[in-house]
């Protein structure tokens, strides 16, 4: 189980990877981990 610190951690590089992608389909991707995460942490889907 992870904590919340490596959760942000891991939250953080994942947005900065997004900002920098070129490619569509990675960005899709990335924002995919980033749904996937939130719900993880809250429940809730965004």
């Amino acid at each position: 189980m992870k904590t919340e610190d490596e959760i942000e951690k891991y939250r953080k590089e994942i947005e900065e990877r997004l900002i920098k992608t070129e490619s569509m389909d990675a960005m899709k991707y990335y924002q995919g981990v980033l749904r996937a995460l939130e719900w993880m942490v809250t429940g809730k889907d965004v």
